[in-house]
């Protein structure tokens, strides 16, 4: 059966959909931060190349028990909700390779585009650190949500 929310829904599988969250990452500079102030540009690339590095199976993370399995228990309504609250609350997070800010901005469109250019494929880990088990569309979800209410948190 046809559902008209699924097809409305952008998607990080989708390359014309990826161009749009490309298109928005370019307007922040080495300057910005979320209108409250508290992530800069930089704060988010990193934290998002790490979420993309989980997915490539390239990083994994350290979540203690009590956490795991709050997060179990409330998986759906995070990743449905877009994550309203940092997920570095929730789990230590390792930085990715030292880079400067260019770099990170370079490496995470790199990211998005192959995500939008291999789709599903690009997916190599279906087993997230804290999330626990990931499916296609749980990932779709999650990191299109994520970025997206972060850029919207910068204005763009």
């Amino acid at each position: 059966m046809f559902n008209y929310n699924e097809w409305l829904m952008k998607s990080i599988y989708n390359s014309y959909d990826t161009r749009e969250l490309i298109e928005r990452i370019d307007l922040l500079d080495e300057n910005s931060k979320t209108l409250e102030g508290n992530l800069t540009a930089e704060m988010l690339y990193r934290q998002m190349l790490i979420e993309l590095d989980i997915a490539f199976g390239k990083q994994d993370i350290k979540v203690s028990g009590l956490k795991k399995t709050l997060s179990k228990l409330f998986r759906n309504q995070f990743i449905k909700n877009a994550l309203t609250q940092e997920s570095h609350d929730y789990y230590y997070r390792k930085h990715p390779k030292e880079l400067n800010i260019f770099e990170l901005k370079l490496e995470l469109i790199q990211k998005i585009n192959r995500l939008g250019n291999q789709g599903k494929h690009a997916i190599m880990k279906m087993h997230h650190p804290f999330w626990g088990k990931m499916t296609y569309t749980d990932w779709d979800k999650f990191v299109w949500n994520y970025l997206d209410n972060h850029l919207k948190q910068f204005g763009v």
